[in-house]
């Protein structure tokens, strides 16, 4: 049997928004397991979250990290309606002009350089340029997690040596394919994302597309797993309890906390742990109980 340590193990953090709270509680259920990774993979809302975690990848840090989930809001991106209709009628490249979220970054994030790292963090974008997918794994941090987290239309695409970047969840929702692809052979797949069934019409323009890319995504993510698993263990983590909620909504970050807590750590249990020999490459059923 395979130690435990002897493999690569990527933890892969998905987009998904003010869902990205979730992963706060998933990392804090891994660490208390004694699962720690040899490399990070974060995209859109997983980069800001992988970044944290990978300067410092203990409790204490995950404490800190939940503090500041709390104190964020919508607000905090200066995401207000009349910014976005003055945007669209000058015709701007998106509805928000992006200082409030680069100002959020500036406050939060203790480090300035991959380089800085306690632990190697990629960060996955979309290169507009090309159309193709981006990795960033080395130089300043702070642009890489703004390009991975430029959602298309609501956020301007970042410049980075000359070429526009813009959020990496539509090539790679998870980072799981961008993992195994940088010789992870374990990979805890850490999904905020939602795609299940609808209790009632979607009542706005954002809420459907919204819904919409988070189909794609998890559409994206079945393929991924099917074509890699032989190549890697993949531990798929997604709550599903509560999350049919629109990736801008705040109001829910210490539920989505909890649960990704609660859910993590009950999965963990009943899978032993994560030791070798563990390998489930569909999502682990969500958590009955809470603890």
């Amino acid at each position: 049997m395979i130690g435990w340590r002897k493999e690569k193990t990527a933890f892969a953090l998905s987009g998904g928004g003010a869902r990205g709270a979730a992963q706060v509680g998933m990392l804090r259920a891994l660490l208390e397991a004694g699962i720690r990774p040899d490399l990070v993979v974060g995209t859109s809302v997983g980069a800001w979250n992988g970044a944290w975690l990978a300067s410092d990848p203990t409790a204490t840090s995950l404490g800190r990290l939940a503090e500041v989930w709390r104190q964020i809001s919508r607000a905090s991106f200066d995401m207000v309606w009349w910014r976005a209709a003055r945007n669209m009628v000058r015709r701007r490249p998106s509805l928000y002009d992006g200082r409030g979220i680069a100002r959020l970054l500036a406050r939060y994030l203790r480090v300035h350089t991959f380089e800085d790292l306690a632990v190697p963090l990629h960060v996955v974008a979309i290169d507009l340029s090309n159309g193709r997918k981006a990795v960033f794994s080395s130089g300043p941090l702070t642009p890489a997690v703004l390009a991975s987290s430029a959602i298309p239309g609501i956020f301007p695409p970042i410049s980075i040596d000359g070429r526009q970047h813009v959020d990496g969840g539509m090539v790679d929702p998870t980072g799981l394919e961008t993992a195994v692809e940088l010789g992870a052979r374990r990979v805890f797949v850490l999904d905020c994302g939602y795609a299940g069934r609808l209790a009632a019409p979607l009542g706005s323009m954002n809420a459907v597309v919204d819904h919409a890319f988070q189909i794609a995504a998890q559409h994206r993510t079945r393929w991924t797993m099917e074509r890699l698993g032989r190549k890697a263990e993949i531990v798929h983590l997604r709550p599903s309890v509560g999350f049919l909620k629109q990736s801008m909504d705040f109001g829910y970050t210490q539920s989505y906390i909890d649960e990704g807590y609660r859910y993590a750590r009950e999965a963990l249990s009943r899978q032993g742990r994560g030791r070798a020999g563990w390998s489930s490459q569909r999502p682990v059923a969500p958590a009955k109980a809470p603890i």
